[in-house]
C-alpha cells in the first residue's frame, strides 16, 4: 500500500513538470537558476518566427537603461523589408533577461529580429555569421539581397569644339537678330505712314 501513494506523487510531479515544459513559450526550458531559458527551436523554426533575418557588422554599442542598442552596417537581407545600410538593433541589457549585451564591434553577425525596433534576444537565433550558419540561412531563404547604396553616376562634360569661341562669334547671332528686328519695325512703321 505504501508504494501506491509514492507512485501517484511521482506521477503527479512528472505531469506537472511536463505541463510547465509545454507552457513555456517557444519550446524553451526555464533554467533552474533563473537565467534566460534556452530555446530548443532549430534554425528553420527561428527563421520562420523572425520578422527580419540579415547579416550585419556591429559598428557601435550604446546602453539605454535596460536596453542595449547596436548601430550596425547591414550587408545582406534574407527576410523582411529592411532597406537601409545603417540600422539599429535593440536587446535587453541583461543576459538573464535573454539579452545579447556583449556583441563585439567589428564582428559580423546573423541577426534574427522582431518588430519595427529590430529587437533581438539570445533565444531568437542571433549569432556570429560563420560560413556554416550563413550557408544554412541561404539554403532556407535563398541568397538574399544587398542593401548597398547605389553610387550616383558622376556628371561628365565633353567639349563640343576643339578651340575656344571668341566673343564676337558668340555675339554675332544675337546682333543679327537685333538688326532684323529693328529693320522689321522700320518696315512696319513705313507701311503704316503710307496708308495714312
Amino acid at each position: 500500500m505504501d508504494g501506491v501513494p509514492v507512485t501517484r506523487a511521482l506521477l503527479s510531479a512528472l505531469l506537472l513538470a511536463g505541463s510547465l515544459l509545454v507552457a513555456t513559450p517557444g519550446g524553451a526550458t526555464a533554467a533552474p537558476d533563473g537565467r534566460c531559458p534556452q530555446s530548443r527551436a532549430g534554425i528553420d523554426q527561428l527563421t520562420m518566427k523572425a520578422d527580419d533575418v540579415f547579416t550585419a557588422t556591429v559598428d557601435k554599442r550604446t546602453g539605454q537603461g535596460r536596453t542595449v542598442v547596436y548601430d550596425v552596417s547591414v550587408d545582406r537581407v534574407y527576410k523582411g523589408d529592411l532597406d537601409s545600410v545603417e540600422a539599429t538593433v535593440s536587446t535587453p541589457s541583461s543576459a538573464r533577461e535573454c539579452g545579447l549585451p556583449d556583441l563585439r564591434a567589428g564582428t559580423d553577425y546573423v541577426f534574427f529580429t522582431a518588430g519595427a525596433d529590430l529587437e533581438t534576444t539570445s533565444t531568437s537565433g542571433t549569432a556570429q555569421a560563420t560560413d556554416a550558419r550563413v550557408g544554412r540561412i541561404e539554403r532556407l531563404l535563398g541568397e538574399g539581397r544587398s542593401v548597398a547604396p547605389v553610387e550616383p553616376a558622376e556628371a561628365t562634360f565633353t567639349r563640343v569644339a576643339g578651340e575656344r569661341t571668341s566673343f564676337e562669334r558668340l555675339a554675332a547671332p544675337g546682333a543679327a537678330l537685333a538688326i532684323v528686328g529693328v529693320l522689321g519695325l522700320l518696315l512696319v512703321a513705313g507701311l503704316g505712314r503710307r496708308r495714312s
